[in-house]
């Protein structure tokens, strides 16, 4: 009854916002297409997403400019959520919006370590940090290196988490910048959620996050040992140590784990283990991705009247967009359909 009163509103938004996500048929469509102008032109007239791109010419739209315009609709679908909440479930929902400035920081770092720096590129990703108030963002989209970017994030928290991988060396910068980040989203979300959210909603949290942090982990080891050769006692300390169904001995063992094949025997015996069964390193990501959509479809549809409404929603909405650009990576190289189909994620749904 409490849930009813405090969610109704916001469930009944969210319901119908999720009755309007693609589907398989929908994506069977785009996978059809045969440019990224043909791909614009069905979301533009065929689904919801026809209101963000009402005035665009999708005989001319960039690959890039589309992407940054589907992620501008899910900070659409943030403020519009937003409307429909108080007090300290508000608060909550605008820390998950630091995934989303977490993504677009991730795409800015990789553009500057393939050496593209256009200005035009820049500015569209950083209209994702525009709500902070210190921030020159014409400025920053000036950045000629990721030295001087991260010079220009001062005044945020993410200048203090990145500040130290500045000077890295070039071969394993990236991915500690990004490790750094998804290890302060990891821990906001959890102390956010620990001190703002009722009983109920706290046990939900704890449903989505903590198998998140298990995978991420398991991810973390992985890409280590596999493609950084990262010393063990370098590995042990990003580990986060809030575990769910990852005991400490198994992450011990991953840890030390003395090759691949010795890792994937130990996986096995955890309940992760089906996240490598049969699988190559590219398609890791895209079972984690099936993991997590079945988990929030599951909790949306169960759980109306919680904060699953919101974060469930939210959270299969960002699958949905990076499914729509699998869908057009896939094109762009000229893939086959039924070999696209393999990275998006829910088409079994």
């Amino acid at each position: 009854m409490l849930g009813e009163l405090k969610y109704g509103a916001l469930s009944g938004k969210t319901r119908a916002m999720f009755g309007k996500l693609l589907d398989a048929e929908n994506y069977k469509e785009l996978m059809q297409k045969k440019n990224v102008g043909e791909i614009v032109s069905y979301l533009k007239y065929d689904t919801h997403y026809n209101a963000i791109l009402a005035d665009i010419d999708e005989a001319s739209i960039h690959r890039s400019h589309l992407e940054n315009l589907l992620k501008r609709d899910l900070i659409n679908d943030f403020a519009k959520l937003l409307k429909f909440t108080t007090g300290e479930l508000k608060r909550f929902v605008r820390v998950l919006y630091l995934k989303i400035e977490i993504e677009s920081l991730k795409l800015i770092f990789r553009v500057f370590e393939a050496g593209h720096t256009e200005q035009s590129v820049l500015e569209d990703s950083l209209l994702f940090l525009a709500s902070y108030d210190k921030l020159n963002i014409p400025k920053l989209a000036l950045s000629r290196n990721i030295e001087e970017f991260l010079q220009g994030l001062k005044g945020t928290d993410y200048y203090e988490v990145l500040r130290p991988y500045a000077s890295e060396n070039y071969v394993t910068r990236l991915f500690s910048m990004e490790m750094a980040l998804d290890l302060y989203y990891f821990r906001t979300v959890q102390t956010i959620y620990k001190k703002q959210l009722s009983a109920r909603d706290i046990e939900i949290m704890k449903d989505f996050v903590c198998p998140e942090i298990d995978i991420f982990n398991i991810f973390w080891i992985y890409r280590a040992k596999t493609y950084y050769k990262i010393d063990k006692e370098v590995i042990q300390s990003y580990v986060i140590k809030q575990r769910h169904k990852l005991n400490k001995s198994s992450i011990e063992s991953l840890v030390h784990a003395k090759d691949i094949e010795d890792f994937n025997r130990i996986i096995q015996d955890t309940p992760y283990g089906f996240l490598f069964e049969g699988q190559n390193a590219i398609m890791l990501e895209h079972s984690y991705d099936e993991y997590i959509y079945r988990l929030h479809r599951r909790r949306f549809r169960l759980e109306p009247f919680s904060i699953a409404s919101v974060v469930s929603y939210l959270r299969l909405k960002e699958i949905e967009i990076s499914n729509i650009i699998s869908v057009i990576e896939g094109i762009r190289y000229k893939l086959p359909e039924e070999r696209i189909q393999r990275f998006v994620v829910g088409m079994n749904a």
